[in-house]
């Protein structure tokens, strides 16, 4: 969805529109999603997001995904079927 240093070769990123498509099966957002982009992609209709980079980057990867995940509920309030 996002540029992302990891993949690079892999063609230009498709961004956020790409995720209200027409789709028919769920659509998950990868590349270049981060704790500030990853709210705004399940908002544009990602079914999921894959946030890998920072996690790993981070210096306890259980407290940063513990912070996503508890941030994402705010974003998405009123959005059924995504965050228990």
């Amino acid at each position: 969805i996002f540029l992302t240093q990891s993949k690079p070769g892999y063609g230009p990123a498709l961004g956020l529109d790409a995720l209200s498509g027409p789709w028919k099966l769920p659509v998950l957002a990868l590349g270049g999603v981060d704790g500030e982009n990853a709210a705004a992609c399940l908002e544009a209709g990602a079914a999921g997001v894959a946030v890998m980079g920072e996690a790993m980057r981070a210096a306890s990867p259980k407290d940063f995904m513990a912070g996503l995940l508890a941030h994402l509920p705010e974003r998405l309030a009123g959005r059924s079927g995504l965050v228990p």
